[in-house]
């Protein structure tokens, strides 16, 4: 399998991915892209705004669809998505291997945080109040699923949280990209 240039940036929501991958796009010219949006893009309908996903594996399948449409393989690009996601009964859901195999990213990025955090960002950001110990759970489940997809693809990873480790992460991206010079 060739690995597409896509560095995956997963993290439960709420843990700083589009910051970061913002902030990774201005500082080394790599274009960014939701999964989420590339969804949306290709199936033209509104992501949900709750985070319960109706039809999780016919969405990873629109997904890789989106990716193999509209990126180049020449060109190295950020992803955000998820590793798992809470399907429409609230329940944690794991992304399958498929999807990721279907992606064939290069490396893995995982965000965390304090589940205390994440809980505080998304009832700023959302005005939802989520359970704490259920995203406990989620961000246990997120971080068992990236690490399985790392070693069933053998590839480089790095698990850490943005706004303490923001030099980390850059060192990272410079080994996976060596014409990636930050600005």
């Amino acid at each position: 399998m060739v690995k597409r240039k896509i560095i995956f940036v997963g993290g439960v929501h709420g843990v700083g991915k589009t910051t970061l991958c913002k902030n990774i796009e201005s500082r080394f010219n790599i274009e960014h892209f939701s999964a989420s949006n590339l969804i949306t893009r290709e199936k033209t309908e509104e992501h949900l705004r709750n985070k319960r996903v109706e039809n999780i594996a016919g969405n990873q399948d629109i997904l890789v669809k989106a990716i193999s449409k509209y990126l180049k393989n020449e060109n190295t690009y950020l992803i955000d998505g998820h590793f798992c996601l809470l399907n429409k009964d609230n329940e944690i859901t794991k992304i399958p291997y498929s999807t990721f195999e279907g992606i064939c990213p290069s490396a893995i990025i995982v965000l965390v945080d304090e589940p205390e955090n994440i809980y505080t960002r998304l009832s700023s950001r959302d005005s939802i109040k989520h359970d704490l110990a259920l995203l406990r759970s989620f961000q246990e489940q997120e971080i068992y699923n990236a690490e399985y997809i790392r070693d069933k693809l053998n590839i480089p990873y790095l698990m850490c949280n943005a706004a303490k480790s923001e030099d980390k992460i850059y060192t990272f991206i410079e080994g996976l990209v060596p014409q990636a010079v930050s600005e």
